[in-house]
């Protein structure tokens, strides 16, 4: 019977050649397989291809920083010189468009996250992670993150209050996924979709319990006899009727009606 070969039973030079045809992410994944995976490929090798990643990123941030700032400072110019060719108000100084990161034409549109090491549309980050110093090609762009990175990663602990420009966000304790939240789920770390579903569920619970009660059910004041009204009668008789009277009252009754 033949035995079975493996990629493990491969030269270590022929691995060496699969392994430099391989990107980040794939030899990443591959490390995790088993022992004998993580054994081909040390940790030092990872973090080496990790680092190339990340300088050639911040590289080529960088230089797309120059390129749109190169850009915008030639549009100011021409908004000056020629006012009647530029749509609005962006031949205005003080307007907002005058700004890289907010002018429609050199702001950026995709960056990169640092954690995953990929270059994303911009909607896959948070405000604050594209803005101020974190925007394109500032001092603390290298610490920008996405938001699946964020929740994924535990960036964000879980019940971390987020705040996505004018929408308040949080990594929310149950789904474990970044949602809107309202004031009172704030308080519990709960999104709002969460914390409504927790509470409708204890409502329908209760509706399903009264309206199905079980014969050793503890009566309340609208299921006890409303004839004699006495403690012996605190749990639901199983031949009672909707008559809201216990079947010793019942028979009273009936033997009261015969002898009239």
């Amino acid at each position: 019977m033949a035995s079975k070969t493996t990629i493990f039973d491969l030269h270590v030079e022929i691995l060496d050649i699969v392994l430099t045809h391989l990107d980040y992410e794939s030899i990443a994944a591959f490390r995790q397989t088993c022992p004998p995976a993580a054994a081909m490929v040390p940790l030092a090798k990872i973090m080496r291809l990790r680092q190339g990643i990340r300088a050639s990123l911040l590289e080529e941030e960088h230089a797309d920083h120059q390129r749109r700032q190169e850009a915008f400072t030639n549009q100011r110019r021409w908004a000056v010189v020629f006012p009647q060719s530029v749509q609005g108000d962006a031949a205005n100084t003080t307007n907002d468009s005058n700004n890289i990161h907010r002018n429609r034409i050199t702001r950026a549109e995709r960056l990169n996250c640092y954690a995953c090491l990929k270059h994303l549309p911009r909607e896959c980050f948070v405000k604050g992670q594209v803005t101020g110093s974190r925007s394109l090609g500032h001092r603390d762009g290298h610490r920008r993150f996405c938001k699946a990175c964020g929740v994924k990663k535990r960036i964000w602990e879980k019940g971390a209050i987020i705040k996505d420009g004018g929408c308040t966000l949080v990594v929310c304790k149950v789904c474990n996924l970044l949602r809107r939240v309202d004031a009172e789920g704030k308080k519990v770390g709960i999104c709002s979709v969460c914390l409504a579903a927790s509470q409708e569920t204890p409502l329908d619970t209760e509706r399903q319990f009264t309206s199905h009660p079980s014969p050793s059910q503890l009566a309340s004041r609208a299921t006890r006899c409303q004839r004699c009204w006495a403690i012996d009668h605190t749990a639901v008789p199983a031949r009672s009727t909707e008559s809201r009277i216990c079947p010793s009252c019942e028979a009273a009754c009936r033997a009261g009606k015969d002898g009239a």
